[in-house]
């Protein structure tokens, strides 16, 4: 091993691993050209078994990054360095312009939707919400297959009335998973990460309207049926966009604060003698 190595393997157990995990202190570790880094600029090594690699990777680092940047300043042309601080002084001017925007319109944006306005909007766009996928509204129980009430729930789950609801809902502890609300739209991505046995090559087998599917292993039997299907290229339901909408209403709002404030903060500007435009 390095030179390098022995020294930080040294430092680490003078300072002590408990010491960087848990009190940290101000003895000095490193130093490279003239910054220099002490116990208290560590971060916090959580698990002590890796303490040590963790440690001498983060001083090896930290060394790297104040070397190379110190020899970017000797070795970079004046243009070029005039360059990167001029993007740099952008930069800080953007963050501070766009935090700046961010603060007025959060305090002065009414986030308040009506369902009448959801409604409307939805009346006077809903052709620009063509589904690009299907969507699927089904019910799945997923129990332990040594379970004594499997026959009563598979017929609860096809029949669904009131009744079958209380007592699905009354098993519920019963069941590794369970999803009873099919008055929601689910996109066949959700559906296809959520039941671990379809997939994009069996899809079109189990999303079938109205037919129950069994599907047991070792140790669980699933029950899976599609109550209805919206095929792609249909206008999905207010329903499944009323969340959507609602934000594209509130992103408008913004739109329009910020075209305003703009035009505001010139105004104002101009009026104060703030700023001034010279022929």
């Amino acid at each position: 091993m390095n030179k390098f190595f022995y020294i930080l393997l040294f430092l680490f157990l003078a300072i002590g691993c408990s010491n960087l995990s848990n009190n940290r202190t101000n003895d000095l570790i490193a130093r490279a050209g003239e910054d220099f880094l002490y116990g208290n600029d560590l971060p916090n090594f959580t698990s002590e078994e890796d303490s040590i690699r963790k440690f001498m990777n983060f001083v090896e680092s930290w060394a790297k990054e104040k070397v190379l940047y110190d020899l970017s300043l000797v070795n970079l042309s004046q243009s070029k360095k005039n360059e990167i601080d001029e993007l740099v002084n952008n930069y800080k001017v953007d963050l501070y312009i766009n935090s700046y925007k961010d603060l007025i319109v959060n305090t002065r944006i009414d986030s308040i939707v009506s369902t009448s306005q959801v409604d409307s909007f939805y009346e006077q766009n809903n052709t620009n919400f063509k589904l690009n996928e299907n969507l699927v509204k089904y019910r799945y129980i997923k129990v332990p297959n040594d379970n004594i009430n499997i026959s009563r729930i598979r017929r609860s789950i096809v029949r669904i009335n009131e009744e079958d609801r209380s007592f699905l809902d009354s098993l519920n502890f019963q069941f590794a998973d369970l999803k009873l609300n099919d008055s929601i739209w689910f996109t066949e991505r959700d559906v296809i990460s959520s039941i671990q046995f379809i997939n994009q090559q069996n899809k079109s087998r189990y999303l079938s309207k109205n037919k129950l599917f069994t599907i047991e292993d070792s140790q669980y039997i699933n029950f899976f049926i599609v109550k209805d299907i919206l095929k792609s290229g249909n206008i999905p339901p207010i329903s499944y966009l009323y969340e959507r909408i609602k934000s594209t209403i509130i992103n408008q709002r913004k739109l329009q604060l910020l075209q305003s404030l703009n035009k505001e903060i010139l105004n104002d500007a101009l009026k104060s003698r703030k700023y001034e435009v010279f022929n």
